[in-house]
């Protein structure tokens, strides 16, 4: 098995089974698809198991997250390299294979950003993701969408991952549970000397926050993990060097979400402190996997998009 499609559902009637038509239809077919549950209550589960009898279902019984989900399914995955896709995302046919061409292109890749297109106006939401040196991780949008072009990582929407990458270095964060996984990885695996390509040919439309629109989380889990890889992942200096910016994006980001949602934003504060020691765990294993000549620097954004667009497409 080449690779192994792996979907975290969490009521996903009706848009998984487009998702999953999607799949169907694609020109590649040495892949398996593998569906993780996150305690779906709208009976979504038992008609993916009579609609789609070959894809494998793994129902954890209650929501673990998304990066918990990702994990499970990366055990249970027969595939030499790993795809992850949103559940309301659906591939064009030709996706799995332009990504398995680009990804043997390199044995340096280890990860494939896809062209992933807002499926209600047809623009461009991602093409890979980036970090910038308020601590910040946002959206590739490249100024040519039809060229190549290097990236810092994939983002979690759909990508490819090699999977002896993934052996180094591991995969998403399971503690995470959703939002910034894909960044942490980037990291970990840049950090490591692994390269991400976006792929112009590999393409998926995407309603966009389905499953997590009025779950009310974007104002707990986007502040907690955005400190939370800034912590696990950056060289002191390097901290202190950008403290400013990094300062700066939390100060307004904070009032932001007093302003929403004072409860939320005030446990992700501190959550965010209550979790450095395991972070700082964490942190002394990635930094030693670092690569001769990596340099975080040449990595973080200095020159952002408008405050407004910044503001808008943040991770």
């Amino acid at each position: 098995m080449r690779v192994s499609v792996v979907i975290v559902n969490l009521n996903g009637d009706p848009f998984i089974f487009e998702c999953l038509d999607g799949l169907a239809r694609q020109v590649f077919q040495d892949f398996e698809t593998i569906v993780v549950d996150n305690g779906s209550t709208d009976g979504s589960p038992e008609r993916i198991r009579k609609r789609f009898p070959r894809a494998r279902l793994f129902e954890l019984g209650a929501n673990k997250g998304f990066a918990c989900a990702c994990c499970r399914g990366r055990r249970e995955s027969a595939g030499e390299d790993l795809a992850v896709l949103n559940n309301d995302a659906v591939p064009e046919p030709g996706w799995l294979k332009a990504m398995v061409a680009c990804i043997d292109s390199d044995p340096k890749l280890g990860a494939i950003a896809c062209r992933v297109v807002n499926r209600n106006s047809g623009r461009l939401e991602s093409g890979g993701i980036f970090a910038a040196r308020n601590g910040l991780v946002y959206l590739n949008k490249p100024a040519d969408e039809d060229k190549p072009s290097e990236v810092f990582g994939a983002c979690g929407v759909a990508g490819l991952y090699r999977g002896r990458m993934l052996d180094q270095v591991g995969f998403y964060p399971e503690d995470f549970f959703i939002y910034y996984e894909d960044a942490d990885l980037a990291h970990r695996a840049q950090r490591a000397g692994w390269k991400a390509l976006y792929c112009p040919g590999a393409v998926v439309r995407h309603l966009g926050s389905e499953t997590t629109t009025g779950m009310g989380i974007k104002n707990y889990y986007l502040p907690r993990n955005r400190l939370r890889t800034v912590v696990r992942n950056w060289e002191l200096g390097a901290i202190l060097a950008n403290a400013p910016w990094i300062m700066a994006y939390e100060s307004g980001s904070c009032i932001a979400g007093l302003l929403r949602s004072p409860g939320l934003a005030l446990k992700a504060r501190m959550d965010f402190l209550r979790m450095i020691p395991a972070d700082l765990g964490a942190r002394a294993k990635i930094l030693a996997t670092t690569a001769q000549g990596f340099k975080l620097d040449a990595w973080l954004s200095k020159s952002y998009p408008g405050m407004r667009e910044l503001w808008s497409s943040r991770k």
